[in-house]
């Protein structure tokens, strides 16, 4: 392989001589012109892709990160309408359908019924 790219490196200094002795000095000058200029900007176009390569790479990771957690609220039922602020309607004390109360586990089974107000006692 070493031989390969020794002879491929002497064929082309040969042949650079023969071109070059046979070219006019500004027909060297424009060639020359040309090599140089390719090979400034050879690193110009290395730091274009190194940037264009990571911004490659960004996009594979936003687009692996995968899908946003899913919040979920839980209703509190429908929504009641809005309302004047009235005072609110009076207690219903001590009108029908009073309950009557049973205590259990005496000697005696008493019923009680609660009085006038609402409460027991």
């Amino acid at each position: 392989m070493k031989k390969l790219w020794f002879l491929a490196a002497v064929f082309l200094a040969g042949l650079g001589v023969v071109i070059g002795n046979r070219m006019s000095t500004e027909a060297m000058g424009v060639v020359v012109g040309v090599v140089l200029g390719v090979a400034a900007s050879i690193p110009m176009v290395l730091i274009i892709l190194l940037f264009l390569a990571r911004r490659e790479r960004k996009d594979e990771e936003r687009k692996q990160a995968g899908y946003p957690p899913v919040i979920v609220v839980a209703g509190g039922g429908q929504a009641q309408p809005m309302r004047m602020p009235y005072m609110p309607p009076p207690a219903n004390y001590g009108g029908e359908g009073q309950r009557t109360f049973t205590l259990i586990g005496d000697e005696d089974t008493v019923s009680i019924e609660p009085g006038r107000g609402g409460g027991l006692l």
